[in-house]
């Protein structure tokens, strides 16, 4: 039943953007504009339990917020009693700087309507390089999107037929059982099989939550569509599976025994994406352990039907309409699956698709960074604490193997 008094949080001592996570019960807060009179002065708002509440700009520095303290709160019309709530609030102190000479001047209010708020460096200038966290524009258009909307003939094609990389999988099947093995860019979860086969605990992440939808046999076939164990009492029942960037994990530090990142890497598309790539899967692995990626190579083995003349290029993928989440038209129930209409509207409703009229398909670009020889190993090279154990070529892609050292 207790409470926190109505108050800004000093603006001088932390910047914008404030976090309060409600575990455990939920609450009501209430918020109230500073120097209000109206009743719109006044907002409540219910946190739910285990929900996120973010407080920027105007609700940051413009609002105050508190919780009365009281027995029970009213949430659309019921009475309910309040539970044992725990609020975890998170900040951004800012640093004030000071000098001997002079005493520290107030700081300025930022506000920012982005979050986290992006504060400009002292002397950097709006041409300079964005961090490297920041998802550039091809990635989000060019590989985030199109890996959504193709997810399902992905899927299809790929982790439904179980085609795995055999240098992945042997890395995989050669783990100590009981292993905890996270699988970085895991896309349908193709490799999650292997890792259950072995004895090992799959932590598996993905930016596309459609793919890893698929994961779940969340499309048509349930878990029958997927090409894995089943076991009702087993780790395999529910995959350990969460949305997020390759670049920011959600996992803690040296916690993984081993780590796999296949297929990841060419997607990334500049020389800073790729090693922050490499410093979070050192991150996540304990010391001792061992970390296998492959990416694309540049060189094609013989007899390939893909050639690239360039390192980064959009490579196509020809999309069918039926494996396409539908158009939200009246004109799409009247169109039979596959014929050329179909294709072009489909085309036209997802950005950046293009019609091939003559097979009456959605051709997507995807932006694809090829590998030259040497070129995976020097990077590894730029990043403490990985060791190259190993490195080769196979199947189109270039792969190393190496182990997290100790600092």
């Amino acid at each position: 039943g207790q409470g926190i008094g109505s108050h800004v949080d000093t603006p001088s001592a932390f910047s914008d953007g404030l976090i309060s996570i409600s575990l455990n019960s939920g609450i009501v807060m209430e918020f109230r504009r500073v120097g209000g009179t109206k009743s719109t002065d006044r907002k409540l708002v219910h946190l739910p339990r285990r929900s996120l509440v973010l407080m920027s700009g105007p609700a940051r520095y413009e609002w105050e917020h508190m919780i009365v303290g009281r027995m029970t709160d009213t949430v659309d019309g019921e009475v309910t009693p309040r539970g044992y709530r725990v609020s975890l609030t998170l900040r951004t102190a800012i640093a004030t700087p000071v000098s001997p000479d002079k005493p520290p001047l107030p700081l300025e209010r930022y506000e920012s309507v982005d979050f986290p708020p992006r504060v400009p460096n002292k002397g950097e200038n709006e041409s300079g390089d964005l961090n490297d966290l920041i998802t550039p524009v091809c990635e989000r258009k060019n590989v985030h999107a199109v890996y959504d909307a193709i997810a399902e003939q992905w899927h299809h094609t790929r982790g439904k037929r179980g085609i795995l990389w055999p240098k992945a999988t042997d890395f995989i099947e050669s783990l100590p059982r009981g292993s905890i093995v996270a699988d970085v860019g895991c896309g349908d979860g193709k490799y999650f099989a292997a890792g259950w086969k072995a004895g090992a605990f799959v932590l598996g992440t993905d930016i596309s939550e459609p793919l890893l939808r698929t994961s779940l046999g969340g499309t048509d076939g349930g878990k029958d569509l997927r090409q894995v164990a089943y076991d009702e009492s087993g780790a395999s029942a529910r995959p350990a599976i969460a949305v997020a960037d390759c670049l920011n994990l959600p996992i803690n530090d040296e916690c993984c025994d081993a780590a796999i990142c296949i297929a990841v890497m060419h997607h990334l598309s500049t020389v800073g994406r790729r090693l922050q790539c490499l410093r979070e899967l050192r991150r996540i692995v304990k010391p001792g352990g061992k970390i296998n990626i492959q990416a694309w190579a540049m060189d094609q083995e013989e007899g390939s039907k893909r050639k690239f003349v360039v390192p980064d290029a959009f490579v196509p993928f020809n999309a069918q309409p039926r494996y396409l989440a539908k158009v939200n038209t009246n004109e799409a129930s009247n169109q039979r699956p596959d014929t050329t209409d179909t294709a072009k509207m489909y085309a036209e409703a997802y950005d950046g698709a293009e019609l091939n009229e003559r097979n009456g398909l959605v051709v997507f670009q995807r932006y694809c960074h090829m590998y030259c020889n040497g070129e995976l190993e020097d990077l590894v090279g730029q990043v403490e604490g990985l060791l190259l154990l190993e490195s080769g070529f196979e199947a189109g892609n270039y792969y190393v193997i190496l182990e997290v050292t100790k600092d």
